[in-house]
Parts: structure tokens; sequence; C-alpha cells
């Protein structure tokens, strides 16, 4: 959708008014539509390099930030790492609806929004896979990201 010869920035509900996904904003606009949509806290899964913050952000937002590795880094997030963004997450979630983003909102932060549906509604990482797909059509983890979610099921 266009809006203002801009395209519109948006996010991917993926429980509603609980959980949201999308990539990282770096714009005002983008603070907008978030607090529009209900969004009360954001977590970062990028490092401070990857993307400026937005000016505000953290006086409109309740924030956390975990770094994953994504492509780039060469290596797949540890269990422990992806233990602990959920813990994070589950933090935030006191404060009302998270946005959970990474840079474009295709391996990182799906994988965590996929790690919660494991979680926290007892889905298997291949119902969660294709539940995020469905409300996130860019999800795509990688093989070795695919590999921790099966771990961390095992768990469950």
């Amino acid at each position: 959708m266009e809006i203002e010869g801009q395209r519109r920035y948006r996010i991917s509900w993926v429980l509603v008014n609980e959980l949201a996904v999308g990539p990282a904003p770096w714009a005002e606009r983008h603070l907008d539509c978030l607090e529009q949509a209900g969004v009360r806290a954001i977590l970062s899964l990028c490092g401070l390099e990857e993307v400026p913050l937005p000016p505000g952000l953290e006086q409109r937002f309740v924030c956390g930030r975990l770094v994953l590795p994504d492509h780039r880094s060469g290596r797949a997030p540890q269990l422990a790492e992806l233990e602990q963004a959920l813990a994070v997450l589950a933090e935030l979630r006191q404060h009302g609806p998270v946005f959970v983003h990474c840079l474009a909102a295709m391996e990182r932060s799906p994988l965590l929004c996929m790690a919660w549906l494991v979680r926290s509604r007892g889905l298997s990482p291949l119902r969660a896979l294709d539940y995020l797909q469905q409300q996130h059509p860019g999800t795509n983890p990688l093989p070795e990201q695919w590999r921790v979610l099966q771990q961390l099921a095992a768990q469950v």
C-alpha cells in the first residue's frame, strides 16, 4: 500500500493484542504505526550497528534487546540464546502487546515468534511455521535455525 509516495510500514499480528512481528522500525512514522496498533513494548533482535534507533523509541515504548545471530554471522543461535530471548519476551509481555523485530523480519524475529508459539501454545515446530507463514508471509527460517526450534520443542 502506498502512502504519500512511501511504502507503508507493515506489522503482522502473530497473536492479536499479544505478539506482533515485522522489520526494524527506523523512522518516527514507524513508531506512530506501532503505537496506533496498540504495541506497548518492543523487542529488538538486532545489534546496534544493524539499524539506527529512531528518536523517541525508548520514550514511547518499553524496550528490550537481545541480539541473535542471522545468516550474516555464520552461525545459528544456540538453544540457550533462544531460551534467553523467550525470557526477555515473557518479561516484556507484562507491559502489554509486544512487537518483535530483526532487520527484515525473515529469520530471527519469526524464529522467536515460532518459539513463543511452541512454548506458550504447545504447537509443534511445523504447525508454528505453517501458522506464522500465514500470518507473516516473509517468514523464512534457515535450516540451522529450524534445528534450534526443534531442540526447543523436544524440551517441552
